[in-house]
């Protein structure tokens, strides 16, 4: 990773496996919510839990973040009845995590280790921010679906560009036509607010949302 990519969006974009994942957050943690969040006027985690809430039955219930980061999407979903437990590849974000407060429990987890990978039981998975350029594709969405109870409500945000480069459209064709879950529905959603979007389409997202089968 080139230095001047560092602690940025773009140098997020570059990261290539596990370690550099781990070595980038942990170093970013510290500062990421000031430094990107509120610099890049980053509005996903908003519209997400948004649309999670708009599709939750008192049921689906806890609820897993997947790659929760320093708890963006958790403090979004914090005043709703549901509890959250998160959950990232980086012991750094995990702690800045803990300081919010909105957490249940937070566990260190790396989706394509499948040997680590916890068989707990969900009645929510969300997600944000997790599945994007550089970071997670359908095999790590695959494997953060072992989190879920039959008939549980998933709602992933996936960027845009990522959703088209890496296959996700033939992962929730497959998932419906094995009949392991419902028909995906997507909304599409800026990243980042208006005023400081940058102008192509890596500002956009598309949230899938659908239910494992029962």
């Amino acid at each position: 990773m080139s230095e001047p990519n560092a602690r940025s969006r773009e140098g997020a974009y570059e990261l290539e496996n596990g370690s550099e994942h781990r070595r980038f957050y942990d170093d970013w943690a510290p500062s990421y919510d000031i430094e990107f969040a509120r610099a890049e006027g980053y509005v996903y985690p908003e519209a997400v839990a948004a649309r999670f809430l708009e599709s939750a039955n008192p049921g689906d219930d806890p609820v897993a973040d997947i790659g929760c980061g320093t708890g963006l999407l958790g403090e979004a979903l914090s005043g709703s009845p549901h509890a959250i437990d998160g959950f990232d590849i980086s012991p750094g974000m995990l702690r800045q995590a803990a300081r919010k407060r909105v957490y249940g429990k937070l566990e260190e987890l790396d989706l394509l280790d499948r040997e680590s990978r916890p068989t707990a039981s969900y009645g929510g998975l969300v997600s944000c921010g997790t599945f994007t350029i550089g970071h997670l594709g359908p095999a790590g969405m695959e494997n953060s679906l072992a989190l879920a109870r039959p008939g549980a409500l998933c709602v992933f945000g996936i960027n845009a560009r990522h959703f088209e480069a890496a296959g996700f459209k033939e992962f929730f064709c497959s998932l419906y036509r094995e009949g392991r879950a419902t028909e995906a529905e997507f909304d599409t959603v800026q990243i980042y607010s208006s005023e400081r979007a940058p102008s192509d389409s890596v500002n956009l997202a598309k949230i899938a949302v659908f239910r494992m089968s029962v």
